[in-house]
Order: C-alpha cells, then structure tokens, then sequence
C-alpha cells in the first residue's frame, strides 16, 4: 500500500524528522502492508493496550505506570481527533516525541521532545472533556465441522466501551508540562527563578527591601528552594528514564510487531502480535517454517499477505520432496455452532486453494482437523485463524 508516510506526520510536525520516520516505517515492517493494521483505532481497547505494551514499553523502553501511559496516548488520539485516518507511523512519531525518545530512532535529542510534550500535554487536557468513547466489539466466534478445518463464527458481538478516565488525562497533562522542564535540567541555575520570586519577597515583607527582619521576608527564600528541589526532581527522574529507553545498536534488526524474535533459548518464535483483521504471520515452529493465517470477521477472504509470507514455506517444501502441509482451523468458543462449520470450512478451503495458486502442489496440501479445534483463554481475533504447519 503506497503512502506517503512522512507527509502524514508533518501534518502534526511540520519539521519531521524524516530519518525518524523512516525507522518507524521499518521497524512496524509488513503491518503497514494492510490496511487495518497500518491505522490506530483509539476507542478500542484491545488496540490502545497493544500499543502500550508493545510500543511504549517493549521498544521505547518506558516504565511509567500503565494509567499515565494510555493517558498520553489518549492525549494523540484527542490531538489527531479530526483525522479520520490515524496513520499508525504517526502515532508512533507523536508518543516517541511526546516522550522525548525520537534518538531510539537516529532522532536528534533536545527540543524536540519538550516541543512533543507540550502539543501532547494540551491533547491530553483538552480529551478530559470526553465522557467516554466506544468501539464496535468484535465478538465473533468460529467452529468446526466434522473433519473439516473451522475459522469462526457469523462475528457479531457486542461492542467495547473505551471511556477515557478524567484522572488519569489529568495526570498525563501533568506529566508532559513537567517533561520540558526535566529535559534541560542543566540549564536551570538558582539565578533564573530569583526574579520571579523576588514580587512575592516584596509583597509580603514589611516594606524594607534592604531589612532582612521582621514581616515574611524568609518566604521568598521558601520558594527558591521548592524551586531548586522540583527541578532536582525532575532531572533525576529524566536522567532514568533516559537510562532505561536504551536505543538499539545500529547493526541491530529492526522488530516488526507482526512477525515473531526467535527465543534465544529454544530456537523457536516467540507469540508475534496479532493483525488487525484479515493478515498472515510467518513463524517457525520446531524448527520448521509455519504460516497463521487470520481473517476479518464474518469473510473467509485471505490476505494478500500471503504471497509474501508463505516464501519461506515453498523454498521448505521444495528443497524436501517428502513434505506437506497441514492446514487446520481454530476457533473460539462464542457463536452458532452450524454457522461455524460453514464459515470454518470455508476459510480453511480458502487458505487451500491460496496455496495451490501460489505454486504448491494439491496433494501437498492437506486439510487436518486438530485434536482440540476450540481456543479459550484468548481473545477472537486470535481466534479467527487457520495453521498452516509442515509435516516431514
């Protein structure tokens, strides 16, 4: 999908960096090839959590409590409210800005991250306003049929409410009109805050400017030292969490959200993120190459991502001539159990047939019905799937 990445951003930053932006292009990777997974949908929460988790902690490196967390990024979604499509690359540049942590991505460090941080402190207090938000749920299921691989159900449910908390808004503004302040901590000496005290110095002294006796003159003196004490705070905690958004190496790979590390210690891939509606992910599994395959709710279409993903698959299958593969079908444990079956066997035949256009042979291609087709413990959309895994 062509679009012009950088061009979205200075919508919002007119002086985008656009090495940042190219990093954050890299590092989303084969997300941004769908449609659905390249945009943020803020009023779902299964969505904003991902980017908590993933973004904000995984990569950024942030340790802030999850509330000021997902206040700051319900402070971008206020500040992109009148776009109608939230770019998923400029979300990332704005919270990483917001954040001052653009140098994670060969930004320049400074500026720019107070700058971010009072765009965002002001989104953040302007979505206070708000007394809730919310999404379409989707709470769709899928089931099996006989033998057959399952996908899920008719995919209708009940929709999610996102309300955004008055107090934990409040507290990511906070946090960002103390962020310009903690950046350049060196900058502040005690001469700077000494005129700005010297009006309430005078105005509840005695009148005697040159008498230190009598009236409140100490007051003024009170107030320097909060001054001094605050801005010790704040640098001290910017000095932390400078240390622990650590940037990667410059030789590092970069991570994308859909396609899983390897484990250092088994060898196989870790859970790689889930797409947002219809996608495919490519893994390894024992060893070998695997493809999961999910779907949009209610269709049984597969993702042109396929094409793509499934390289690793073919050039398994062709330097082995005894290999097939095994295409099975989950589901979850919500919906109409006959609508199930027709919508599972569809999918799964869909995948099939996905496959032997793509160049693999019919009778390489088998439909498997797994021992337990029913996932719990997880959320649909994960369920929505169908595995295609090799065998021999």
């Amino acid at each position: 999908m062509a679009e012009d990445w950088l061009a979205d951003v200075r919508k919002y930053v007119a002086d985008a960096d656009e090495t940042v932006v190219s990093a954050i292009v890299k590092y989303l990777g084969i997300a941004l090839r769908n449609r659905d997974s390249s945009l943020v949908s803020f009023t779902d929460k299964k969505e904003t959590d991902r980017v908590r988790e993933n973004f904000l902690k995984k990569k950024l490196g942030l340790t802030d409590s999850d509330a000021a967390l997902d206040a700051a990024i319900a402070g971008v979604g206020e500040r992109m409210k009148e776009d109608r499509t939230k770019n998923r690359v400029t979300v990332y540049y704005l919270l990483a800005q917001h954040f001052g942590l653009l140098t994670i991505f060969g930004g320049a460090a400074g500026a720019a991250g107070a700058a971010g941080a009072a765009g965002a402190a002001g989104a953040a207090a302007a979505a206070a306003s708000l007394a809730g938000g919310a999404a379409a749920g989707d709470g769709g299921s899928v089931d099996t049929n006989g033998g057959v691989t399952a996908g899920d159900a008719d995919d209708s449910g009940p929709g999610s409410a996102a309300p955004l908390a008055a107090a934990g808004l409040a507290g990511a503004a906070a946090a960002a009109a103390a962020e310009p302040v903690a950046a350049a901590p060196a900058a502040a000496a005690p001469e700077a805050p000494a005129p700005a005290i010297a009006s309430p110095q005078r105005a509840y002294g005695n009148g005697d400017t040159g008498s230190a006796g009598g009236g409140m003159g100490w007051l003024g003196w009170l107030l320097l030292a909060l001054v001094l004490a605050a801005l010790l705070f704040f640098g001290l905690r910017y000095c932390s969490k400078q240390e622990a958004a650590v940037a990667p190496a410059t030789g590092e790979p970069a991570i994308s959200e859909t396609v899983a590390p390897a484990d250092a210690t088994t060898g196989t891939a870790t859970a790689a993120a889930i797409p947002a509606g219809a996608g495919v992910v490519a893994e390894e599994r024992a060893g070998k190459p695997m493809l999961t395959v999910y779907f949009d709710t209610g269709k049984a279409e597969v993702s042109n991502d396929l094409t793509t993903a499934a390289s690793s698959v073919k050039a398994y299958v062709d330097g082995n001539p005894g290999a097939t593969l095994a295409v099975s079908g989950y589901n979850d444990p919500t919906g109409n159990a006959a609508a199930n079956a027709e919508l599972s066997k569809n999918r799964a035949q869909s995948v099939k047939a996905a496959l032997e256009k793509l160049g693999f042979a019919a009778d390489k291609v088998v439909l498997e019905k797994p021992a337990e087709t029913t996932t719990t413990g997880t959320d649909n959309a994960a369920a929505r799937r169908v595995e295609v895994t090799v065998k021999g």
